[in-house]
């Protein structure tokens, strides 16, 4: 999907989502969810995604439509070189992270998230970015998320070469990165990113 289409059904989809999680009357209940399974079949006619598979995903979030959270981990070597993990869902590179689970705090999550894609322990010690997806050059993805940076610190463990959700990892250096997972981090963030650490600036950044 090209980026208009996608922020406009991406809004179509806020707006189903709150009209049926506030309305009482059964006629707009099932305008919404009309609406809703006509944006589901548009998405799949515009992907290779199965239309009772989306409506799955889309069927899994309720109440009021707000952005996902994303968490990723920067984690640096002696050298300034930056780690990365081979995605196995596209075979391309990004930082190690995910979707923070329920019950999981930001740093929570990203901690856990390493330990599961690296074998490495860290600690959390600053939040470097706090990034809206739909800002940066991304490729068009639903659903809308933010993006939590964390630079982390390797307290113990072992760099695995492969773990279930990860085919490889490494350190990089910031001017000969790897093909990267857009969807996940893109090129601009992480030089953004390493420019803030290596400069030792401690505020936040945000869009």
């Amino acid at each position: 999907m090209q980026p208009p289409l996608a922020a406009f059904l991406e809004q179509v989809l806020a707006t189903a989502q709150a009209g049926l999680t506030y309305s009482k009357d059964p006629f707009d209940i099932g305008r919404f969810e009309a609406l809703r399974a006509a944006t589901v079949a548009l998405i799949a006619s515009q992907s290779e995604l199965d239309p009772a598979a989306i409506g799955d995903w889309i069927a899994l979030d309720s109440g009021y439509p707000t952005p996902k959270l994303d968490v990723r981990a920067l984690i640096l070597d002696e050298a300034g070189q930056i780690l990365l993990v081979q995605e196995r869902s596209d075979g391309a590179w990004t930082l190690p992270g995910g979707w923070c689970d329920v019950g999981d705090s930001p740093a929570g999550a990203v901690v856990r998230e390493v330990a599961e894609e690296t074998g490495l322990a860290c600690r959390a010690v600053q939040l470097l970015a706090l990034f809206d997806k739909l800002r940066h050059p991304h490729p068009p993805q639903l659903p809308h998320a933010h993006k939590a940076f964390f630079l982390c610190e390797v307290t113990g463990g072992q760099l695995l070469g492969e773990t279930d959700e990860t085919q490889g990892a490494g350190y990089f250096p910031i001017d000969a990165l790897p093909p990267l997972s857009h969807h996940r981090v893109v090129a601009s963030q992480l030089r953004t990113l390493h420019d803030h650490v290596r400069q030792g600036r401690r505020d936040t950044l945000f869009d």
